[in-house]
């Protein structure tokens, strides 16, 4: 069976960002949202063409893709020298707190739920809506799963889930986490020792430490094949490439500031 990998990437520069890593870590499982609550401003909009008979049915269509709830990640664009979802250093700025942060390797193998995934088909223009038999639920598919070209650096992977009337889902377990990629801020140049030592880079630094004790921890009880990676990552030619591995199997120490009894403070968010 084909294993599809996607990757998750989360910043790691205070106590909230800690706590909701090291959750995903320790469960699996992933914050998913409604369409309305993206990124993208012009998310699930469509066009249609004098066609009188959709423009009526305009709120039934709204309706359906409310039911669904979504969890975005990026692909991996391999040798793609154009530097795609987890490659692209844009994508590490922007979501994993200007490499300060993590990317979240995740192996999907069951079939049922790979089904779910699928790629964003990017557009000029955006999506139309065409009344041409296939039905509205399909329709309403392919539009959710469409943005402009604009996004096309994030190489995005989208899990779809249509959950009907259930309205109290919010994180939902998706694939196998196999490995944690960690931004190393300005990691390599001649004077990285230098740099690092400010106070940002201080705090992501020991947020790192934590995580990868507790990936440690996690580690103990796992076999071979179940086991958490982890990894440095750096930038190479306009392009993050994979860099070298972290000893993630021995001792762990505990995060008092952010954490109190093994527990972290903070609520649902993604």
């Amino acid at each position: 069976m084909s294993v599809m990998k996607i990757y998750k990437f989360r910043p790691l520069i205070n106590g909230t960002n800690f706590c909701r890593l090291r959750r995903i870590i320790e469960t699996g499982e992933f914050w998913c949202s409604n369409f309305w609550e993206l990124n993208d401003p012009m998310e699930g909009v469509f066009s249609i063409f004098n066609n009188k008979e959709v423009v009526e049915e305009i709120s039934k269509i709204h309706g359906e893709k409310a039911r669904y709830k979504i969890c975005s990640f990026s692909g991996d664009s391999g040798d793609d020298k154009s530097g795609k979802g987890f490659h692209s250093p844009l994508m590490w700025g922007h979501y994993a707190g200007g490499f300060k942060g993590v990317a979240i390797e995740v192996s999907v193998k069951d079939s049922e739920e790979s089904s779910k995934i699928s790629s964003i088909k990017y557009y000029y223009r955006g999506p139309r809506f065409i009344n041409n038999g296939t039905g509205i639920k399909k329709q309403v598919k392919k539009i959710l799963l469409a943005k402009n070209l604009v996004w096309e650096y994030e190489n995005e992977y989208r899990f779809l889930d249509d959950l009907g009337n259930d309205k109290n889902y919010d994180f939902k377990k998706i694939g196998k986490i196999t490995a944690i990629y960690f931004g190393n801020p300005y990691g390599n140049i001649v004077n990285t020792e230098e740099i690092q030592k400010n106070k940002i880079f201080q705090k992501y630094l020991f947020f790192k430490k934590e995580i990868i004790d507790i990936i440690k921890d996690l580690n103990k009880n796992k076999n071979k094949n179940e086991k958490i990676d982890c990894f440095n990552v750096k930038i190479s030619r306009r392009k993050v490439v994979k860099k070298k591995k972290i000893n993630c199997f021995d001792i762990k120490t505990r995060c008092e500031e952010v954490v109190k009894n093994g527990k972290c403070k903070i609520k649902n968010g993604n």
